[in-house]
């Protein structure tokens, strides 16, 4: 994978990432329960599959590294989303980042044509940022 569209795509999830949470900060106080517990969860999941493909793609021969860097940067998002709730949703988000994190990089590595994965995977991540951004009813 060329190094330029390598970086290009990190920083397109990293600004899907900040903007899916500062939509969602501004709402945070119409966030019940359930819904934060499914957002910490749900992007925390797709944070690491999205990451995970794209790293375990860049450097095939650094899976463990890839492995444990993609583990705590999907912890780290679930608990950030997780805080716009309360302490239980920032587990969940956390539990969820653990999961996701520790399995992520295998989609992409074992795979027999990784680009068309990638490509669904970063597909998936857009998908679900602007779902759980419309689903907090105003």
């Amino acid at each position: 994978m060329d190094i330029v569209l390598f970086i290009i795509t990190n920083v397109m999830l990293c600004v899907g990432i900040f903007a899916g949470y500062m939509h969602l900060r501004k709402l945070r106080n119409l966030i019940g329960y359930h819904l934060g517990m499914n957002i910490s969860m749900t992007v925390s999941t797709v944070s690491a599959i999205a990451f995970g493909g794209l790293w375990g793609l860049q450097f095939p021969y650094y899976a463990t590294w890839v492995t444990i860097i993609v583990t705590i940067f999907a912890m780290l998002v679930g608990m950030i989303f997780g805080a716009l709730v309360d302490y239980q949703t920032i587990v969940t988000g956390v539990s969820g980042g653990i999961m996701a994190g520790l399995m992520s990089p295998m989609i992409v590595m074992h795979s027999q044509h990784p680009v068309p994965i990638l490509i669904f995977c970063i597909f998936l991540f857009f998908f679900a940022i602007f779902m759980l951004c419309t689903s907090v009813k105003v």
